[in-house]
C-alpha cells in the first residue's frame, strides 16, 4: 500500500509539474522547454503506470498480458527521448542541426521499442506482479528488460554530464538549485537502471528471484519526484522566496523601529526625520538601516573602544553609554596620543551618505542589538556639571515611527 502511494504522488507530481511549467511558460516556450516539460509528463505517466495496484487492476481489461507495463515503460523510453532532444537544442549551435538529431534520436526510439514489443509479446507471458522475478529468466524479457535499462541508463547519463558542465554557467541561484535538483533525480533514474540490469541479468543467470526488488519500486520514485522538483523550482520559487524575503524585511523594519528612535536625537543631527521614503519594504528598511548606521558612526568616538570588525548582540552597551554621553555633551574619548579628540566622523557622516552592501546581514545585526538594548537598564547620563539626565532607550520607547 505505501509503495502504491508513493508512486501515485511521485506520477502525479511529475505530471503536474511538467503541466505547471508548460503553462508558467507558455508565451515564451522554446524546443527544449517543451521536450523537458513532456519528458517529465511522461516520466510521471511511467511512474503511475508502473504502480503494482494500477498494474492488477489494468490486468482486467487490457487486450494482452502485461501490456500496460510494456506502455509504461514505452513512457519512460519517449521521456528519455525527450531528455535526449532537450539536450540537442541546448547545445546544438543551429537549430536546423538540433532538429536533424532530433529525428535520428527517434528514429533510435522507435527501433528500440520495436525491438522491445517484439521480444515482449513473444515471450508469452501471463499477468504476475512479480514481472521480473518470474519471467526475467527468459532470453526475450531478459533482452526487453537490457533493452530498456540501456535506453534509459544512457539518455540519463548524458543529462547528468551535461547539467554538470553547464550549471556553474549561470549565476541563477534558483536555477542553480533547480537543476543540481534535476541531476539528483538523473542519478537515481541511472541507479535505477543499473540496479535493474543487476536485477535481470542475475535472474537470468540463475534462474532464482532477486532479493532487492524492493529497492527497484523507491529508486524510479525518487527520481520522479526529484526531476519534477528541478523542473518547477527555478519558475515557482523565486515568487516565494521574495515573498518570504519582503515579509521578513517588514519584521525587522518593526524591530528596528524602537532603535531608530532611541537614536533619533543623534540622526536629527544628521537629517531632519520624516516618514521614510521608499514604497517597498526593502527601500524602507534600506533608509531605517542607514539613518541607524549613521548614527552610531556619530557615536563611536564616545565608545571606550573602538567598534569592534565581529559584530555581536554585546555591542548594545557600549552604544546605550556613549549614547547618554553624547547626550550629556561629554567630549570623546581619546584614544592613542593625539591630544585633540577626534570630532571628523559628524562631519563625515553629515556630507556623505552610508551604503549597505549587505542590507539583510546588517539588518539582522541591528534587531539582534535592538533586542539586547531592551534589556539594559537606562543608562545614565555622565556629570558634566549640570543636572544629569537620563536618556531614553529602547525599552521606553516601543512607538514605532
Amino acid at each position: 500500500m505505501t509503495g502504491t502511494v508513493v508512486n501515485l504522488i511521485a506520477g502525479g507530481s511529475a505530471v503536474l509539474g511538467g503541466s505547471l511549467r508548460l503553462v508558467l511558460a507558455r508565451r515564451q516556450l522554446t524546443p527544449a522547454t517543451v521536450h523537458l516539460c513532456v519528458a517529465v509528463i511522461a516520466v510521471g505517466l511511467s511512474a503511475a503506470l508502473s504502480d503494482p495496484a494500477v498494474l492488477a487492476a489494468a490486468a482486467r481489461v487490457e487486450p494482452a498480458p502485461n501490456l500496460s507495463r510494456l506502455l509504461a515503460n514505452a513512457a519512460a523510453m519517449a521521456g528519455a527521448w525527450c531528455v535526449q532532444s532537450m539536450l540537442l537544442h541546448l547545445v546544438a549551435p543551429e537549430r536546423d542541426r538540433a532538429s536533424e538529431g532530433v529525428r535520428r534520436q527517434a528514429v533510435i526510439l522507435l527501433a528500440t521499442l520495436a525491438a522491445m514489443a517484439a521480444l515482449f509479446l513473444s515471450a508469452g507471458t501471463t499477468y504476475r506482479p512479480d514481472f521480473l522475478s518470474a519471467f526475467a529468466r527468459l532470453p526475450e524479457i531478459a533482452g526487453y528488460l537490457l533493452l530498456f535499462s540501456g535506453y534509459i541508463a544512457w539518455s540519463l547519463i548524458r543529462l547528468v554530464l551535461l547539467i554538470g558542465r553547464y550549471v556553474e554557467l549561470t549565476d541563477r541561484r534558483w536555477l542553480q538549485r533547480g537543476l543540481r535538483t534535476l541531476q539528483a533525480g538523473a542519478g537515481f533514474g541511472v541507479a535505477w537502471a543499473a540496479h535493474k540490469v543487476v536485477a535481470a541479468t542475475t535472474v537470468f543467470l540463475t534462474g532464482v528471484s532477486y532479493p532487492g526488488a524492493e529497492l527497484l519500486a523507491v529508486l524510479p520514485a525518487a527520481a520522479v519526484v526529484l526531476v519534477a522538483v528541478g523542473l518547477v523550482l527555478p519558475t515557482c520559487a523565486p515568487p516565494v522566496a521574495r515573498r518570504v524575503s519582503a515579509l521578513r524585511r517588514r519584521q525587522r523594519y518593526r524591530v528596528l523601529g524602537g532603535l531608530w528612535q532611541t537614536l533619533s536625537p543623534v540622526i536629527t543631527e544628521l537629517r531632519p526625520l520624516g516618514q521614510p521614503p521608499g514604497s517597498t519594504p526593502h527601500e524602507r528598511l534600506s533608509v531605517r538601516v542607514v539613518d541607524i548606521l549613521d548614527a552610531l558612526l556619530v557615536l563611536s568616538p564616545h565608545r571606550d573602544r573602538p567598534a569592534p570588525t565581529t559584530r555581536t548582540p554585546e555591542d548594545a552597551g557600549e552604544i546605550a553609554t556613549a549614547l547618554a554621553r553624547w547626550s550629556a555633551g561629554v567630549p570623546p574619548v581619546r584614544r592613542g596620543t593625539d591630544d585633540s579628540p577626534d570630532d571628523s566622523a559628524e562631519g563625515a557622516v553629515a556630507a556623505s551618505a552610508t551604503t549597505v552592501d549587505d542590507l539583510d546581514g546588517e539588518a539582522a545585526w541591528l534587531c539582534r542589538v535592538a533586542r539586547a538594548m531592551r534589556r539594559l537598564p537606562p543608562p545614565v547620563a555622565p556629570d558634566t556639571g549640570t543636572r544629569t539626565t537620563r536618556v531614553p532607550t529602547t525599552a521606553r520607547t516601543e512607538r514605532n515611527p
